[in-house]
């Protein structure tokens, strides 16, 4: 049997090399693709981001590569279009993956989640973000975070995917998420599960933002024990 396609789809204002220490224990369970989305990682930045370029970009990286169905595992906002992919592209979808995935935009969520990506805050001196930004994104890294501060307002205005889309994917489904995250309560992701009664989910312990506070190998093991079993089915 070929090993499977895994496409692992970064957070808001992250790149391909943020995460790559989850990409690294994946490829013991298929070939993992890491791509930088758009506006990010040096990609142009575009004048508006949008959940749906995001995952039509996706599905024009598995038509370079030959990839008929896929995988896809997404990490925050890239969980987000883990699950539009999985219900606009589901002949492109093997499964989808939501791994601390943000869907609730409320103006709660959004004058924090704008705050947490202001540039002004983020270039402040001791604040290590700034920097992380600069070495992802280059001289570019405060057009991306604005641009992704404009993207979680749109969301707060119109969601990408509703209640009604959720409950149509028929794409196996796996929820990840941590017990106490302080961006994406669990109560959230149960909420999700609730929606798809048909998702599995998977809570760890901690923290799941950054990324850095997530267990990866534990993590990673649950994603992929859940390929093989979707792989023995078919």
């Amino acid at each position: 049997m070929p090993a499977p396609d895994i496409v692992l789809l970064h957070g808001a204002n992250g790149c391909a090399a943020e995460i790559e220490p989850l990409a690294a224990p994946l490829r013991a369970y298929g070939r993992v693709l890491v791509p930088n989305l758009v506006g990010h990682g040096g990609r142009p930045v575009p004048q508006r981001l949008t959940i749906g370029a995001t995952a039509a970009d996706v599905v024009e990286l598995l038509d370079r590569e030959g990839i008929e169905r896929a995988y896809f595992v997404g990490y925050s906002l890239g969980g987000y279009a883990a699950l539009y992919l999985a219900r606009h592209f589901a002949a492109r979808t093997a499964g989808a993956c939501a791994i601390a995935a943000k869907l609730v935009f409320d103006t709660a969520t959004v004058s924090r989640w704008t705050h947490l990506a202001n540039p002004e805050r983020l270039a402040r001196a001791g604040n290590p973000r700034g920097p992380e930004m600069l070495r992802a994104h280059g001289d570019d890294w405060r057009a991306v975070t604005t641009a992704n501060a404009a993207l979680f307002e749109q969301l707060g205005r119109e969601p990408a995917l509703g209640d009604a889309d959720l409950a149509a994917i028929d794409r196996p489904v796996l929820l990840v998420n941590s017990n106490r995250d302080q961006l994406v309560p669990w109560s959230e992701t149960l909420h999700l599960g609730r929606i798809m009664p048909a998702a599995r989910l998977v809570m760890f312990y901690g923290l799941a933002h950054p990324l850095r506070n997530v267990r990866v190998d534990s993590v990673a093991r649950a994603v992929g024990q859940w390929i093989e079993e979707i792989a023995r089915t078919r």
